[in-house]
């Protein structure tokens, strides 16, 4: 209910018109028990036609002013929600573009596929009916009181009935509440499994996994079931109570109603206008826990999305350097990961000149690809800094950051979207003729060439359907655009043909020429020697620095020794 009030109190002019309908609609509604009592006691009693008319075109009125207020409201009720439902796609939207990545990455992917489609079960919740359906229930007062003025022992028991409901109605939201936490943690887990299904189709063939996942398939299908036949059952029990609570008023209102009758306390016209009200009023308060619960369970929903969308962020302020010059230092830079028993490595100082290729070695597990990523910026280290001529990168602006240095990751991915529009990311205006230089200096060509499209062609469940090839060279295409200092190459010729080791040699001579700084994870001979400094991170806890010597001079690349 706190998500109401917000949204309520975000524009309180809105609230206060949409309040004012509510008070029309609910005061018009008492025209139906009114008419009818007048009609039996009136009209039956006198059989006057004049009175006839005059009840049957009052009442023909009131129902068109209802209806219209009724639809003003609907629309207002739905305009409440518009901003909110907006800002909130809007910060799971930027929440998703920029939590740090070392945060994003430790959350199962069925989650965060849950968070983003948290905003649309948020905006279910408080869509116009549910909201009308809250700001109805202080007028549940309204159709009390005029029970009360006919029959103050049928206002008694009517406002039992709805005291009753209401108690149901909370124990019922508890329970639910309970019941759907478990069930989406169930939901996370199978979603975690398909998708695990999906990516690694090729490995359920071969090694005949079908077995194993058609036994865990069971399990959680089993499972999850269970406990959407146990929501069903409870809301099956909801309804029932509901309806039963409809049907004992009902007895109630006219076994006592027709005690009054008899002894003169009431008329027939009076008791059938009180059991209207008092249907009415148990009507509000049913439907008011039905939105009152959807509601609850939206409140959850927002919960596991505040508590994403409280993850550390990268920084959106920071400065930028006039001049870059490329140089690059990792002082005193230590890192180390949740739950780890120790650093990763730690006390790593190295000093990249300008123009200087330094290779990461290593073997899998000692945070090759975890260096890289510290050299763009994607992680954090726990201790030391790293350095753009000579300022942390925890100083500058992030996104003047990321225009300074590319990145080619050892499994590249992509957008949904043409090529033309990944290639382009870090420079939109770049000229056609400049991308087609790219595209023919990465050996795309051929393979843009062979589509009726071109660079025009549509890109795919973020390029996974693409061949390994295609995906390194797409990556290095879209390296080439920007305006670099910085360059990354994670495994760059890893999984390449003979062409697409052309491709990426000829990307890093042309770097090379450029005097572009790069640091470069790789064990082909071919880009090792090319190397100025060596940072190996067999060596543990603190990697060696290695100087490589060419033509009888040490390169000026980095620092030798331990760091």
């Amino acid at each position: 209910m706190k998500e109401l009030q917000r949204r309520l109190f975000h524009s309180k002019t809105l609230a206060s018109e949409i309040f004012l309908a509510s008070f029309f609609v609910n005061l018009l509604s008492l025209a139906s028990p009114i008419f009818v009592i007048q009609i039996l006691s009136r009209y039956i009693g006198y059989g006057f036609d004049g009175t006839l008319y005059t009840l049957t075109s009052g009442m023909f009125i009131a129902l068109v002013l209802g209806a219209g207020f009724s639809v003003i409201r609907t629309r207002m009720c739905a305009a409440l929600s518009i901003r909110p439902d907006e800002e909130l796609q809007s910060a799971v939207l930027a929440a998703l573009a920029g939590i740090k990545a070392e945060a994003l990455g430790r959350i199962p992917l069925a989650r965060l596929q849950e968070i983003s489609l948290a905003p649309q079960s948020v905006q279910a919740a408080f869509e116009a009916s549910r909201i009308a359906a809250v700001l109805d229930m202080p007028f549940f007062l309204l159709f009390l009181f005029a029970t009360f003025l006919l029959s103050p022992l049928l206002a008694l028991i009517t406002l039992l009935a709805v005291i009753c409901s209401l108690i149901a109605g909370g124990m019922n939201m508890t329970r639910a509440r309970k019941a759907d936490a478990v069930f989406r943690e169930s939901h996370v887990a199978h979603r975690s499994m398909v998708n695990s299904a999906i990516a690694g189709g090729d490995t359920v063939r071969m090694f005949n996994a079908a077995q194993y996942l058609g036994r865990v398939w069971k399990e959680q299908i089993a499972r999850l079931l269970a406990f959407r036949n146990g929501i069903v059952n409870q809301k099956s029990y909801s309804q029932a109570v509901v309806q039963s609570l409809g049907a004992l008023l009902r007895v109630a209102v006219y076994a006592v109603g027709a005690k009054l009758v008899v002894l003169g306390d009431l008329t027939v016209g009076a008791l059938i206008g009180a059991s209207i009200l008092s249907a009415k009023a148990l009507q509000i308060a049913s439907n008011y826990n039905q939105a009152a619960l959807g509601m609850t369970k939206a409140g959850d929903t927002l919960h596991m999305v505040g508590e994403f969308l409280a993850l550390p962020r990268e920084s959106g302020s920071g400065s930028a350097l006039k001049e870059y010059a490329g140089k690059l230092e990792f002082k005193d830079v230590a890192i180390a990961f949740p739950g780890a028993s120790g650093p990763l490595f730690e006390s790593l100082t190295v000093t990249m000149e300008p123009g200087t290729i330094v290779g990461i070695m290593g073997k899998n597990g000692t945070g090759k690809t975890t260096l890289a990523k510290l050299a763009v910026g994607l992680y954090e280290p726990i201790r030391g800094q790293v350095l753009a001529d000579g300022v942390d990168l925890r100083q500058l602006a992030t996104e003047w950051w990321r225009s300074q240095v590319v990145y080619v990751p050892q499994e590249p991915a992509f957008l949904n979207g043409t090529y033309r529009e990944n290639i382009t990311l870090l420079n939109r205006d770049v000229d056609e003729n400049r991308l087609n230089e790219i595209v023919r200096l990465v050996d795309l060509k051929g393979f843009l060439d062979a589509s009726p499209t071109g660079l025009d062609t549509p890109v795919e469940e973020g390029g996974k359907t693409l061949s390994v090839g295609v995906r390194k060279r797409l990556a290095l295409a879209r390296a080439l655009v920007g305006q670099t200092k910085i360059a990354v190459f994670d495994e760059p010729t890893e999984g390449l043909d003979a062409e697409g080791c052309a491709a990426v040699y000829n990307v890093m001579n042309l770097f090379a020429k450029q005097r572009v700084t790069m640091l470069v994870v790789s064990s082909d001979p071919q880009i090792v020697k090319g190397f100025n400094a060596v940072v190996d991170l067999n060596s543990k806890p603190v990697p060696r620095i290695g100087v490589v010597r060419k033509n009888g001079n040490e390169a000026q690349a980095a620092s030798a020794g331990k760091g």
